[in-house]
């Protein structure tokens, strides 16, 4: 375990269990009252540079640790787990590792944690991916050891020359990322408020549509994409549940933000639920460019609707918001208990 005199490990990547969008902003404010050296990592966890902490507040990384669990529990109800080492690699995959609730702490000896590194399975090493596992696998590697033991070239003819030598590299547990301070990046929420109660699911549903036809179009123009969405509902006593979901590949396309809106809708089993309002929100904003590109679905329906995205965005854009929509929406514009506009703060 790591002690105050020789503080090698002292890198924390902690993970929360399912925090909403506020919340999660909310937990790097007890983090910063440790270390100003906090990185988010959206949507659920962060990395945090204990060495000047463990000087400052004469204890180990370990103890300070268990306090920030404690604080997070105490003040945010938040279950974490984390882990502990002396590069966000081993940091990182100790978390992924270490019992839920617990935090992992790796020893500082470079040969015992390289040991225990290459114990691991290769889905585990940051930067390989399911595809990249597989072709691993069919070459029989199938540990972080295992791709340690296989030269450099040869990793490069798998896995692509820059990515082939980032792998090698970090298979033999060199790790040249830092931490950087940088709090959770900017949410985008949206809202639909009824004037009544609602308990038709389909009112839900088409409120659920505008929502993502606003975000969708917000995104767009921005220049953005999104890899997380959040959806909270408000009952009619006011209270709320809330929800949120990560996206396999960062999207500005407003049917698969209104897919993910429905999916989620619909695990909450909600039958005879009276509704106020919905708010949708999305984080883990990129720029558009930045997402690696958008992965082809090879459905026609789905290919088209994206075609016509731009069209329906220059519409909006000369004619007003709303002057294009789906029948669907046609529909609810008709009916009393829509309150007009959303809420387009954009929140920090």
């Amino acid at each position: 375990m790591t002690t105050t005199s020789d503080p090698a490990a002292t890198v924390l990547h902690l993970r929360c269990h399912r925090p909403s969008f506020d919340v999660y902003r909310q937990v790097f404010t007890v983090l910063a009252d440790t270390t100003p050296v906090v990185q988010a990592l959206p949507p659920d966890s962060a990395l945090l540079q204990l060495g000047g902490a463990v000087r400052y507040f004469d204890k180990s990384p370990a103890e300070l640790a268990d306090v920030l669990q404690t604080r997070l529990a105490g003040r945010l109800g938040l279950v974490t787990t984390g882990g502990i080492g002396v590069s966000r690699l081993y940091a990182t995959i100790a978390a992924d590792t270490a019992r839920p609730s617990t935090v992992q702490v790796l020893p500082d000896d470079p040969a015992a944690a390289r040991a225990f590194l290459h114990q691991q399975d290769i889905r585990l090493l940051p930067g390989v991916g399911p595809a990249l596992e597989k072709k691993f696998r069919r070459y029989g590697i199938d540990t972080v050891g295992d791709l340690a033991a296989v030269p450099t070239a040869t990793v490069q003819r798998i896995a692509g020359a820059s990515t082939g030598r980032l792998l090698a590299e970090r298979a033999a547990g060199t790790d040249r990322r830092t931490i950087t301070a940088a709090g959770p990046p900017a949410t985008i929420a949206s809202t639909r408020r009824f004037d009544h109660d609602v308990l038709d699911p389909a009112e839900i549903r088409r409120a659920l549509l505008h929502l993502a036809l606003d975000l969708g179009a917000r995104l767009r123009a921005a220049g953005q994409s999104a890899r997380a969405v959040e959806l909270q509902v408000t009952y009619a006593d006011r209270s709320t549940t809330t929800r949120s979901r990560t996206l396999r590949e960062a999207t500005s396309h407003s049917p698969a933000l209104r897919d993910v809106l429905y999916a989620v809708f619909g695990g909450l089993g909600l039958e005879r639920a009276r509704i106020r309002a919905v708010t949708a929100r999305i984080g883990g904003l990129v720029a558009a460019g930045h997402t690696g590109g958008v992965q082809l679905s090879f459905d026609a329906a789905t290919e088209a609707a994206r075609a016509l995205e731009p069209v329906l965005d220059r519409a909006a854009a000369r004619y007003g918001s709303g002057a294009v929509a789906p029948a669907a929406l046609a529909v609810a514009r008709g009916r009393p208990g829509w309150t007009v506009g959303a809420d387009r703060r954009r929140t920090w």
